[in-house]
C-alpha cells in the first residue's frame, strides 16, 4: 500500500511538474484543445472535464491490428482485459471482480449494452465490428452522476464512423490462427438527403486450444452481423436511425453429466433512434430511444443419478434428461437531455433517463419479470475566473425493489494556462443489484426423463437458488488529483492521475448455481497511480503508452484477483511512406488472473495499399506473441502456439 509519503512525493512532483510547464511550452500556439463529450454529457475541453479520460480514435485502432473490439483496452490505463473463453471477454477499469462484467458502463452511440437480466455486458453479443468504429471514449472513473447505476467504475463510449467519412463500397476478408475465417462488407451512400452506411460481416474462431490438463478446449464462436447507420440534417435538426441484428452459436467444454454439446444460439437485435435540436447556439435539446433484446437458446442432455431429481422410485442407476438455460432479454430506454449555455462562464446539461428491463427464463426466473428505473441527471461548469474552473454534477435515480439514490460529483481546476490544467475530483456512485442478483428463482426442469419405467418423464434438480430481495446497492467513493498537458504545437498530450478509492457493500459471490449467494459482505480499497502519453510529432509518427500501479485491499480474493498491480503498454506506428505502414505494440500486466499470472505479449502490423483507377487494395499481416507461459485469465486458456497470425485484404472503392 501506498505511504502518505510516498502520496505527498507523487503529488509535489505533479504540482512542480505542471507549474514549470510554461516555460517548457511557451511556444504553444492558439490551436483548439481537444474535445471529448462523454464524461458530463457536455462537449468540453480535456482540460475541463470533471474525470479522467482516454480516447482511442480511428488512428490507434487501425495502427494497433486488433480484430477484438474489448482488446483495444489495453491501451487503456488502468483498464483490466481478460477472455473468459475465446468469445467471452471481460472488460473493467482497476480491476476487481473477474467473473463478471457488471460494474462498467458500456454505450454504442448512447446505447447501453449492459444486460440486466444476465448481469453482464456480453462483449461477443454487440452486432458491430472493429472497422465500424470511429472513436472510443473511456472514463476512467465513477460516472453515475451521469450515466446512472452501471457506470459504477467507469464509461466506455464506443461512436460509430458516420456514413459521410467511409469508402462507397468495403470489402474485407481475413484468415488466421485458431482457424480464423472474418469476411465484412460495408455499403454507403446517400438517400433522401441523408447519409447511410450498412455493415454485413461473419466471424469464426476455435477460440483457446487446451486445457490445463491438455484435453482441447471448446469454447468457439461463429456469428453473423448485420447493421446500418442512418443520418439526415434538416435546418438546425439532426435525425439519426441505428439498426442492427446478430445471430450466432458458441461452444462451451462438456461438464461431468454433459450428454450433448452444451452449444449456445444467440440472437442479438437494436433499433435506436436520436433526435438533436439547435434551438439556438446556446440551447440545445437532444431526444433518444433505444430498443434491445437478445435470446439465448441453451440446451442440452445431461446423465445424472435419479436421486438427484427426487426420482429415488426409478430403478436405473443413471438417467438422462434434457436441461436448458434459455434466456430472452430486451430493454426500452427513452433518454432526454437539455444544454444550455447561459453565459460565458456558466454552461448546464440537465435530463432524464427512463428504462424497462425484462427477462424470460424458466431456469433462472421461472417466468417473466420486468424492473423499471428513473434517473433525473445534471451538471453545471462554471469558470470561476481564467485560472480556475469547477464543475458540479450529480444524478438522483428510483429502481422498483431498491429504492432512490443520490451520486454526486465535484471537481475542482486549476488551469496553469489554457493547455495545462490541475483537477481534483471527488465523486460517489453506485451499482444497484440487478434481476439476477434480486430476483433469481433458479431450477432446472428435466425433461424427457429416460428411462422412465412407467413413473414421471418430467423432474426437478434439486439443487436450486434464490435472488436477495435484501440487497443494497455497491457502493464506491473516489478521490482524485490529476494533470493533463496539451502540447499542441508538436501534438503530445499527457495525463497523469493519483487515486484513492474505496468500494463497500459489494456483491462479490460467484453468479453461479452451487454458489449462488449474493450478500452485501465485501469491501475494497484502491490506491495508485496512472499515466499515459499520446504523441504524434509528424502524421507518419504515432506513439502512445500508458503505465499504472495499483495497490489494493479487500477482505475476498476475488476482488482483486483481476487487478494487476503493475500494468502497461505501448504502441508504436510508423507510415514510412502514405501505402505503407508498420506498427509495433507492448502489452503487460502482472498479477492478473485466478492464478496470479503474468501477461507479456508483443504485437506486429504491416499495412500495404496499393492504388489502382478508382479504389485500392489493402494487404495487412498481424502477428502476435506471448512471451510467458502463462494461461490468460483462467487457468483453462491456454494455446498451443505462442505466436497468432492473421493475414486480411481489403477492397475499398
Amino acid at each position: 500500500m501506498y505511504s502518505a509519503r510516498k502520496y505527498q512525493s507523487g503529488l509535489l512532483g505533479i504540482v512542480i511538474l505542471s507549474l514549470t510547464m510554461p516555460l517548457q511550452a511557451s511556444f504553444l500556439k492558439n490551436e483548439e484543445l481537444p474535445i471529448v463529450l462523454t464524461p458530463a454529457r457536455l462537449k468540453q475541453n480535456r482540460s475541463d472535464v470533471p474525470a479522467s479520460v482516454s480516447v482511442i480514435d480511428r488512428d490507434m485502432i487501425e495502427a494497433s491490428g486488433l480484430r477484438e473490439i474489448p482488446e483495444l483496452f489495453r491501451l487503456i490505463p488502468g483498464t483490466s482485459v481478460g477472455a473468459r473463453d475465446g468469445w467471452n471477454y471481460v472488460v473493467s477499469y482497476h480491476g476487481s471482480n473477474y467473473r463478471d462484467s457488471r460494474r462498467m458502463q458500456v454505450l454504442i452511440d448512447g446505447r447501453s449494452v449492459y444486460q440486466a437480466g444476465l448481469a453482464t455486458v456480453d462483449w461477443n453479443d454487440i452486432p458491430i465490428t472493429i472497422k465500424d468504429i470511429e472513436r472510443i471514449e473511456v472514463v476512467r472513473g465513477p460516472a453515475t452522476a451521469s450515466y446512472g447505476a452501471n457506470a459504477f467504475l467507469g464509461v466506455i463510449n464506443i461512436i460509430t464512423r458516420h456514413p459521410a467519412d467511409i469508402a462507397h463500397l468495403e470489402a474485407t476478408a481475413e484468415r488466421g490462427s485458431e482457424h480464423t475465417e472474418n469476411y465484412r462488407v460495408s455499403h454507403a451512400g446517400e438517400y433522401h438527403g441523408g447519409h447511410y452506411r450498412v455493415t454485413v460481416a461473419s466471424r469464426h474462431d476455435d477460440g483457446f486450444d487446451i486445457k490445463s490438463n491438455g484435453q482441447e478446449r471448446l469454447d468457439s464462436k461463429t456469428l453473423q452481423l448485420i447493421n446500418t447507420r442512418y443520418e439526415r440534417q434538416i435546418n438546425s435538426t439532426s435525425y439519426s436511425l441505428n439498426l442492427g441484428y446478430k445471430e450466432g452459436r458458441v461452444t462451451d467444454d462438456y461438464s461431468d453429466v454433459d450428454v450433448t454439446s452444451p452449444d449456445t444460439l444467440v440472437d442479438d437485435y437494436y433499433l435506436s433512434t436520436r433526435i438533436e435540436n439547435e434551438l439556438s447556439v446556446f440551447h440545445q435539446l437532444k431526444f433518444q430511444y433505444d430498443f434491445s433484446g437478445q435470446q439465448q437458446i441453451h440446451r442440452w442432455t445431461a446423465e445424472i443419478p435419479p436421486y438427484y431429481t427426487n426420482l429415488n422410485q426409478n430403478p436405473a442407476d443413471l438417467i438422462l434428461v434434457d436441461a436448458n438455460e434459455d434466456v430472452q432479454v430486451n430493454r426500452h430506454d427513452i433518454d432526454f437531455q437539455d444544454t444550455y449555455i447561459w453565459n460565458k462562464s456558466l454552461t448546464s446539461v440537465a435530463g432524464v433517463h427512463l428504462k424497462q428491463s425484462r427477462v424470460s427464463s424458466e431456469t433462472y426466473y421461472g417466468g417473466t419479470l420486468k424492473s423499471n428505473n428513473y434517473q433525473f441527471f445534471y451538471n453545471l461548469e462554471k469558470k470561476l475566473s481564467e485560472k480556475f474552473t469547477i464543475n458540479s454534477g450529480g444524478s438522483y435515480e428510483y429502481q422498483e425493489d431498491i429504492g432512490k439514490n443520490f451520486s454526486p460529483r465535484v471537481s475542482f481546476h486549476y488551469h496553469v494556462n489554457k493547455n495545462n490544467s490541475l483537477r481534483f475530483i471527488y465523486s460517489e456512485a453506485i451499482r444497484t443489484p440487478d434481476l439476477l442478483e434480486t430476483s433469481a428463482n433458479w431450477t432446472y426442469t428435466g425433461r424427457n426423463v429416460r428411462p422412465n419405467n412407467g413413473g414421471p418423464t418430467t423432474a426437478i434438480l434439486l439443487q436450486t437458488a434464490k435472488g436477495n430481495q435484501n440487497l443494497k446497492p455497491e457502493l464506491i467513493q473516489s478521490r482524485e488529483i490529476g494533470y493533463y498537458g496539451n502540447f499542441n504545437t508538436i501534438h503530445l498530450q499527457w495525463d497523469v492521475k493519483l487515486f484513492s478509492d474505496q468500494l463497500d457493500q459489494l456483491m462479490s459471490n460467484s453468479i453461479s448455481l452451487a454458489r449462488f449467494n449474493p450478500v452485501n459482505d465485501s469491501y475494497l480499497k484502491q490506491r495508485g497511480i496512472e499515466t499515459e502519453i499520446d504523441y504524434r510529432p509528424h502524421h507518419q509518427w504515432l506513439i502512445h503508452a500508458n503505465y499504472a500501479y495499483i495497490t489494493d485491499e479487500s477482505n475476498t480474493n476475488t476482488e482483486t484477483s483481476f487487478t494487476p498491480r503493475n500494468s502497461a503498454s505501448l504502441l508504436l506506428s510508423y507510415k514510412y511512406k502514405p501505402d505503407l505502414q508498420i506498427s509495433i505494440s507492448k502489452y503487460f500486466s502482472k498479477e492478473i488472473g485466478t492464478s496470479g499470472n503474468k501477461y507479456s505479449r508483443t504485437d506486429i502490423m504491416v499495412k500495404k495499399i496499393i492504388n489502382l483507377r478508382k479504389s485500392e487494395i489493402e494487404l495487412r499481416y498481424a502477428g502476435q506473441y506471448r512471451h510467458d507461459d502463462d494461461s490468460e485469465l483462467l487457468s483453462d486458456n491456454i494455446y498451443s502456439n505462442k505466436f497468432r497470425q492473421l493475414v486480411s485484404l481489403t477492397l475499398r472503392y
